[in-house]
């Protein structure tokens, strides 16, 4: 098992609902990407292209709350983040920072979309993920 497969270990849902096929094909479209720490991932108002997976480091996420950044949550190795703005066609509803040096596994937002077509039980639990995290990213945000 390559680093980019092992990174999407907490992604289980997702994979389980491919085929072979539907998974060599998911893997196909991963990238690598490095983030130095302190640099924006994305930044709340960004359109969203991708989604990412976590291979190492931490991230913070944070929302703008009356002119001022307020921190929601952290994540970490194996966490998927960015999936919302894919689903929806829409703008990033939060800004991701790395905390420390980042590795990401990016998915470009179109072709994964494409290849959910294919498999609705994969793309209902992508979305499952994102109206979950969406819902947790409210209840912090209005704390």
């Amino acid at each position: 098992m390559d680093d980019v497969e092992q990174s999407l270990g907490k992604v289980n849902q997702i994979l389980e609902a491919l085929d072979a096929d539907g998974r060599h094909r998911l893997l196909g479209l991963a990238q690598k990407k490095h983030v130095a720490a302190g640099d924006a991932v994305f930044r709340e108002g960004d359109k969203g292209d991708e989604f990412f997976v976590i291979a190492k480091g931490r991230v913070k996420i944070t929302v703008e709350d009356a002119g001022r950044q307020k921190d929601v949550a952290e994540l970490d190795h194996g966490s998927l983040f960015g999936e919302m703005a894919i689903l929806d066609g829409g703008v990033r509803s939060a800004t991701v920072t790395a905390l420390e040096e980042l590795d990401l596994v990016s998915f470009p937002g179109p072709a994964v979309e494409a290849l959910l077509v294919q498999y609705p039980k994969a793309r209902e639990a992508l979305h499952r993920i994102g109206v979950l995290r969406a819902e947790q990213l409210v209840e912090k945000a209005s704390q």
